[in-house]
C-alpha cells in the first residue's frame, strides 16, 4: 500500500481512498442502467488537468470493492487522483434519459502497457479481481478501453497488440463479461508522433462493429488545446471531447447488453 500526498493507492497503483469521498447506498440495477467498465492506460485514468463532478449526483455513481460513491474526479479504483472523463460520459447518458442510472468501475493504470493485460499479466489479475466484485453485484453493460501510447512509443507490432487484447477479451468472457467492447484510437503521446502506426492500426483492425466498436478516436479529435502541454493527457475540453464521443458511440449502438 502507497501513500501519497492525498490518497492511498494499492500494489496496483490503484487509488483506493482520498479525503471526500463518502460512502452511498448502491442503487439497484434494471433495464436503464448502464454499467460501465473504463479502462486502459493514463487517459482512462485519474490524469486529466480538470476535475469534474456529476450533475446527476444521486445516480452516477462510482463503484469500487463493494461499494457505492458517488461519482466525481477522482474515481476510486483508477491510478492517479486528478481529472478524468468516466463521470462525464455518465452524466452525458443520464441526460439523453436512455439511461436512469450509471455505475461507473474504474480501473485506468498509468502508463500500462497491453502486456500487462493479456493473460499472465500482472493486471489481467487485478481485472479478474475486479470483475469478481463487481459480478457480485452488478452486470457490466459496457467495456470501455483507452490504451496504446506506451505499445506505440515501445514499438509494438500490429499483430502483437491484436493477439494481446482478444488474450483480454478472452478473459472477460471467461469471468461473464461478454458486453460490447468500445475501443479508442488512442497512441498520441508527446511531440513525435506518426498517425497510421502498427498501434493505432491494429485498434483499428480490431472493431469489427458486432462486439467491438469504435467509441472514440483520440489521435484524430483532439487539438493542441485540448491536451496539456506535455502534448499526451487531457485539458478538461479534452476530457469533455471523449466523453462525448464514447456517450455517443454507447447511445447510437443498437445491441444491447443483456441485464
Amino acid at each position: 500500500m502507497q501513500l501519497s500526498a492525498n490518497g492511498i493507492y494499492d500494489q496496483y497503483s490503484r487509488l483506493i481512498s482520498i479525503p471526500g469521498k463518502t460512502i452511498i447506498p448502491c442503487p439497484v440495477q434494471d433495464h436503464k442502467t448502464a454499467v460501465l467498465l473504463v479502462f486502459g492506460q493514463s487517459l482512462s485514468a485519474n490524469s486529466g488537468a480538470e476535475k469534474i463532478s456529476s450533475l446527476y449526483p444521486q445516480v452516477v455513481v462510482n463503484y469500487f470493492d463493494g461499494n457505492c460513491y458517488t461519482a466525481g474526479s477522482p474515481l476510486l479504483g483508477g491510478s492517479n487522483e486528478f481529472g478524468e472523463y468516466g463521470t462525464a460520459i455518465g452524466d452525458a447518458l443520464i441526460k439523453s434519459k436512455k439511461y436512469s442510472q450509471v455505475i461507473l468501475i474504474s480501473s485506468g493504470i498509468s502508463g500500462s502497457g497491453i502486456y500487462l493485460w493479456e493473460k499472465g499479466g500482472e493486471l489481467n489479475s487485478m481485472l479478474i479481481n475486479t470483475l469478481k466484485t463487481t459480478t457480485e453485484k452488478y452486470k457490466i453493460t459496457h467495456v470501455l478501453w483507452q490504451q496504446g501510447e506506451s505499445d506505440y512509443l515501445g514499438g509494438t507490432s500490429t499483430l502483437a497488440y491484436k493477439n494481446a487484447f482478444y488474450s483480454l477479451v478472452n478473459t472477460l468472457t471467461e469471468n461473464n463479461v461478454n458486453a460490447p467492447i468500445y475501443i479508442a484510437i488512442s497512441t498520441k503521446c508527446g511531440p513525435h508522433f506518426l498517425e497510421n502506426n502498427p498501434v493505432s492500426t491494429a485498434q483499428k483492425q480490431l472493431i469489427d462493429n458486432k462486439h467491438i466498436f469504435l467509441g472514440v478516436n483520440s489521435d484524430l479529435i483532439l487539438e493542441t488545446s485540448d491536451r496539456v502541454p506535455d502534448e499526451c493527457h487531457l485539458t478538461g475540453s479534452g476530457e469533455r471531447k471523449i466523453a462525448d464521443s464514447f456517450a455517443r458511440a454507447i447511445l447510437k449502438n443498437p445491441q444491447k447488453s443483456s441485464q
